[in-house]
């Protein structure tokens, strides 16, 4: 894939993300002036970047989804609910778009098509008029700058930044003349003014109420025409002009193309006799080459010309000041830092390839694995009484300490915020408000909380999931909420927060909670469980059948819910990444789910176990206890076997049985427990003896044993050997 696609693919979907959170905060408040820049900003990012990889149609869409903010900041249009849901479909097809050219590298093939159909969309609710256009037939894609330029074309090339001022109708009471301020433009070389709204019978004009939008030529740059408007500047547009052959490409250049410019400068400032013509050469052409990709003709052939009079006459400088002066062009207000604070910030953000992290990931764990061996070294030493023990113990413990901080450095890599799996949330929550007609709101806590790049990835389909169940079945509708004292509008609060290695996210309603009465009904209606066992339930044991495969209480399956694959598939997702899920609900208050997950799935932290002559790990995450007992306390329940300590029965599974090793069959008088505890239920495993504890860079398995049942991952011991550590949660099962 072209670099300069691939930096647009990334680049598009960051200001899709801060595009969608700015259109949802509007809704909610369409007052908030800094929401509606930062939307407005985003959706015009887009649509340059667009252009800069020659993509019309997303161009065209975008701009149609720009005009709509420009006017609403202009206060020629309110934001309602309706403009809102328009641009949040323009940014679906967007993410489609991106979508096909991530996988084909090319653009789409029916993208122009598709274009046409969101341009459509917005004229339609434009009431037929597409946004930012006027009476003049195939309007549809220019702005009101260009507009304005053609109708005063003889300015030509003098034009150079175009304003559209809309001043607060009560201006006039500010002791503010909108006209007098824009004739006071440096450059001014045209100004039209036309109403902002139709105006009213002549009887009911109000003389002291300003309803103009005043538009105006300069030839002044956009950075003094901005310092002129001053405090009135929030209230107005300004669009810089240029060449007919740049509109569109925009002047700033992507990062990779100023990196590549900057390098063939470096090139050119190579001394040596040999091979200077060839280095002048591929330095000028790679640099024409490049801004013709961006679209800036006029500066490729500066380039080209000033390489054949730098070829004539063997001397670098002409070549080497035209590139300089492609570089020097600022980038627009937009891309502009907008402060010393976010240029630091910029400068300390890196983009490296997943991939790359991943291999440091997979370095690292391999000296993990040296540093056991030495360990492993050491102890073999000291039983040996041999003076190079102390010494070797000293070694390793220094080394210790190193690999945990390199360890430590490197996952700290692979983490990213929880801000990514929650992004797409309210916007569903919105359409699924919509559909059931039950209003609600999302209010997030602790979305830049981290965690591994796995957690966050894995999380979304989670939580899409229980949000659909709290929609679906834990908030009521109006009525019944306003009968019962409730707000009509719903709260679900997603929080997230670290809590010592594991990292905890919370979803909780305000609904009606869970009915365990209705779900002790289902488990009889479908014989999951006998009846007496029912009976015997606490309403916690009974909320748990939630996560039984195939259990639902809804009467009737719907887009959303009903067709018993939602909780089961919760609790799977999180518990093969090592996590837990519990629930609580409180009848007519509310229902809470809670996820605890580790920070990090690369490293964990285990206790070795043997079991038939051979070693095997165990989370030590799950493990409550270690216990030695009596074996004859091992009671048999049917086919099972059991053991009840402090007045709890927990199940006994023994390692080696569950395994399918072969056992010896000899009886002992004692039984070496570990007590465990996954997803709110106690377990035994009985082993044959308990090692050492251990921090161990986890690795999936594949190839022939992927997907093995039982198993999370493996790792290597200091002596060599393979370690297998076990899913508990599976072996329980």
């Amino acid at each position: 894939m072209n670099e300069f696609v691939a930096q647009f693919l990334v680049e598009s979907r960051e200001h899709i993300e801060q595009a969608t959170a700015d259109l949802l905060a509007l809704e909610n408040a369409p007052e908030d002036r800094e929401r509606l820049d930062s939307a407005f900003r985003a959706f015009h990012t887009l649509k340059g970047s667009a252009g800069i990889v020659d993509f019309a149609a997303m161009s065209d869409a975008v701009h149609a989804a720009e005009e709509v903010l420009s006017e609403a900041r202009l206060g020629m249009r309110a934001i309602t609910p309706v403009s809102i849901g328009d641009c949040l479909a323009c940014l679906d097809q967007v993410i489609q778009w991106l979508d096909a050219m991530e996988g084909t590298g090319e653009l789409p093939e029916h993208a122009t098509a598709e274009s046409q159909a969101v341009v459509e969309r917005f004229a339609r609710s434009a009431g037929g008029r597409p946004p930012g256009a006027v009476s003049a037939p195939g309007s549809m894609r220019e702005t009101w700058a260009e507009e304005l330029r053609a109708r005063d074309a003889t300015l030509g090339a003098k034009v150079r930044t175009a304003i559209r001022y809309a001043p607060e109708a009560d201006c006039f009471y500010e002791g503010d003349d909108p006209l007098a301020r824009i004739a006071a433009l440096p450059g001014l070389l045209a100004i039209d003014a036309e109403p902002a709204s139709p105006w009213a019978p002549l009887e009911e004009l109000d003389p002291f109420a300003c309803n103009l939008v005043v538009t105006a030529l300069t030839s002044s740059s956009r950075s003094e025409v901005a310092a002129s408007m001053g405090d009135a500047l929030p209230r107005c547009d300004i669009q810089e002009l240029v060449d007919d052959d740049r509109l569109g490409a925009g002047r700033s250049l992507p990062p990779l193309a100023r990196e590549i410019l900057e390098r063939q400068i470096a090139l050119l400032g190579e001394t040596g006799v040999h091979g200077a013509k060839g280095r002048v050469a591929s330095a000028g052409l790679v640099a024409a080459n490049v801004l013709r990709h961006l679209g800036r003709s006029a500066d490729a052939e500066q380039i080209a010309r000033a390489l054949a009079t730098t070829l004539a006459g063997n001397d670098a400088r002409s070549l080497r000041e035209a590139i300089d002066l492609a570089l020097s062009e600022a980038p627009p207000p937009d891309a502009a830092p907008s402060s010393p604070a976010d240029a630091q910030t910029t400068a300390r953000t890196l983009r490296v390839d997943a991939a790359r992290i991943d291999a440091l990931v997979s370095l690292t764990g391999e000296l993990t694995v040296a540093k056991n061996a030495i360990g492993h070294a050491a102890k073999l030493a000291q039983e040996s009484d041999s003076g190079l023990a102390v010494l070797l113990k000293d070694r390793f413990a220094t080394l210790d300490h190193l690999v945990g901080e390199l360890q430590r450095s490197v996952l700290g890599m692979r983490v990213l915020p929880l801000r990514q799996a929650f992004a797409r949330l309210p916007r569903l929550l919105r359409e699924m408000s919509s559909d059931l007609k039950k209003p609600a709101r999302l209010v997030v806590e602790g979305a830049e909380t981290e965690a591994d790049k796995a957690i966050v990835e894995m999380l979304f389909e989670p939580l899409l999931h229980v949000l659909r169940n709290a929609m679906d079945h834990g908030v009521e509708n109006v009525s019944t909420r306003a009968a019962q004292g409730k707000p009509p509008v719903a709260t679900i609060r997603l929080r997230a927060g670290r809590q010592g290695e594991h990292v905890v996210v919370e979803v909780s309603d305000d609904g009606a909670g869970i009915d365990v009465a209705r779900i002790r009904q289902v488990a009889l209606e479908r014989d999951i469980i006998p009846e007496d066992l029912v009976a015997a339930m606490s309403d916690q044991e009974a909320t748990n059948m939630i996560f039984e495969p195939g259990f639902s209480t809804a009467r009737v399956v719907t887009g959303l819910s009903g067709r018993g694959v939602g909780m089961d598939a919760v609790r799977t997702s999180v518990s093969r990444l090592g996590g837990q899920v519990s629930v609580e609900s409180r009848a007519g208050h509310g229902t809470t789910v809670r996820f605890t997950l580790p920070f990090s799935v690369m490293m964990t932290r285990v206790m070795v176990v043997r079991a038939e002559e051979q070693s095997f790990g165990i989370p030590l995450d799950a493990v409550v206890e270690t216990l030695r007992i009596d074996a004859d306390r091992i009671a048999p329940i049917g086919a099972a076997q059991a053991v009840v300590l402090r007045n709890r029965t927990i199940p006994v599974v023994a390692l080696a049985g569950a395994l399918g090793l072969t056992q010896d069959g000899r009886p002992t008088a004692e039984a070496t427990l570990v007590v465990t505890k996954i997803n709110g239920l106690y377990g035994a495993l009985r082993v044959d003896r308990i090692g050492e504890r251990m921090e161990v860079m986890l690795k999936p398995l594949d190839g022939l044993l992927a997907g093995m049942r039982g198993v999370a991952g493996s790792t290597l011991l200091g002596d060599g050997s393979v370690l297998l550590v076990l899913d508990l949660g599976e072996l329980f099962q």
